[in-house]
């Protein structure tokens, strides 16, 4: 037992960066160089601004999800390739995506490279399971357990690759458990990307009028700075990825053991204790970050703030209660 625990007590480390690799290869996102009319509809903002309302969103998200929709399914239902395939007027797993592509724009599971390579890594699983699992003379009995293993292999797969998009998981299950995508075999692996590319073009036109998409087309992070600085990056739980700690900083970097200075208000551990010196250096710092905010603000504030607010006062309060305690323990002790 102790052997067994003592094996997964590094499990934390066992991670398979694959950004870590591709992003020496792939180059920095150009955007920034293009004329604003085509950056804008790619995505590019000069300044990150907050995201309409959701009375706006929401006539958005309708617009989008119709027109996405609307144009599979002429594009689907008008090309005789296609058709010659007898596919199913609606592929489900669109449906789900036109959710995270029209609604939720600035989800990291909506971006192109999860809603592109999510959606084709498990189409492809999904098809080479279900062609396994046909080697079974009863298939037909057996149609949901290849569906569960598809989705399973899919999840896992797009959790290493950092394409996470959960209707990807969907289609895997059709390509198992629909007859007549069953039928369709690898084909099905053209027209689920093909889709998906559609959507993404309709994202580009209808989710920048008002709104910005994608926020980023690989990973969140800037690839020229990883590229410099060699960043390891893993999964950040939404689908995307961020900059993996140091043990040094999984340790140290806690959000309730910080020293937060601002030109409101200090902010400490509730088990951290100052004394007078380090009280007055931590207010010290605060009044300098409210002077140059003020002198920032190019305008006269004079009597609005003239005096410290009631939220400085009381964190300043308990600054001095502390050391004051702290100062009392001392000559106890002596």
């Amino acid at each position: 037992m102790y052997f067994k625990m003592s094996v997964f007590q590094n499990a934390d480390s066992w991670h398979l960066d694959v950004d870590r690799y591709l992003n020496r290869v792939i180059p920095a996102s150009p955007l920034h160089k293009l004329p604003t009319p085509v950056s804008r509809f790619l995505g590019y903002r000069k300044e990150q601004k907050q995201d309409i309302g959701n009375i706006l969103g929401a006539f958005w998200s309708f617009t989008g999800a119709f027109c996405g929709l609307a144009v599979i399914a002429a594009v689907f239902n008008n090309t005789e390739s296609i058709q010659r395939h007898a596919p199913p007027a609606f592929i489900a797993s669109f449906g789900a995506s036109a959710i995270l592509e029209y609604n939720a724009v600035r989800s990291p599971l909506a971006q192109p490279r999860n809603a592109l390579l999510g959606h084709t890594f498990s189409a492809a699983i999904g098809v080479g399971v279900s062609k396994l699992f046909q080697y079974h003379s009863e298939y037909e009995k057996i149609r949901w357990i290849a569906g569960a293993v598809g989705c399973a292999l899919a999840s896992a797969v797009m959790l290493l690759t950092g394409t996470v998009h959960p209707p990807g998981g969907a289609s895997a299950v059709l390509a198992a458990t629909e007859p007549a995508i069953t039928a369709m075999g690898w084909y099905f692996l053209g027209l689920v990307a093909w889709g998906a590319t559609l959507m993404i073009v309709v994202g580009l036109l209808i989710n920048n009028i008002q709104r910005q998409f994608p926020m980023y087309w690989w990973a969140p992070l800037d690839i020229s700075r990883a590229k410099r600085q060699d960043f390891e990056t893993m999964p950040d739980g939404r689908g995307a990825v961020e900059r993996k700690k140091s043990q040094q900083e999984q340790r140290y970097d806690q959000p309730y053991e910080k020293i937060e200075i601002t030109g409101a208000e200090v902010r400490l551990p509730t088990t951290l204790s100052l004394n007078n010196e380090e009280v007055e250096l931590l207010e010290r710092l605060r009044d300098r970050l409210k002077k140059r905010l003020d002198e920032e603000e190019d305008f006269d504030k004079t009597g609005s703030i003239s005096g410290r607010s009631s939220a400085e006062f009381t964190i300043v309060s308990k600054i001095r209660e502390g050391a004051r305690t702290e100062s009392e323990s001392n000559r106890s002790e002596r």
